[in-house]
């Protein structure tokens, strides 16, 4: 992906989420239509809302995710690439055994506690 995909891609990706969450839409989780348990990011948007006690603690990274734009913006003008850089930085990151298996493993982790607060 290159910087000027990747940043159209954080833009819309933001913008569809604003806007999710100041029109109060609400979607039923497909995957807990499904199986009966949820998913792995249930109770997101309660914790990006401020429910801090039913929320999902994944939140923070979607909630961050979501000052994506102001540097996107930023870069966009200065003719920078700071995010795209950043990006690559994670990327190569995340593609680190070690990492990989705990990144995983927080999730599963966190999936768990998701199940057993009953979200």
């Amino acid at each position: 992906m290159n910087r000027l995909q990747l940043y159209r891609t954080l833009l819309v990706a933001c913008v569809v989420g604003f806007i999710y969450l100041l029109t109060g839409a609400s979607f039923t989780c497909f995957f807990k239509s499904i199986t009966g348990i949820p998913c792995p990011a249930c109770g997101t948007t309660r914790f990006i809302q401020g429910d801090y006690t039913q929320g999902n603690p994944l939140g923070i990274f979607v909630g961050a995710a979501f000052l994506l734009p102001l540097g996107v913006i930023f870069d966009l003008i200065s003719r920078g690439d700071h995010v795209f850089r950043a990006y690559l930085w994670v990327e190569k990151k995340c593609r680190q055994p070690f990492i990989a298996i705990l990144l995983i493993a927080l999730v599963l982790l966190n999936w768990v506690w998701t199940i057993y607060k009953g979200l």
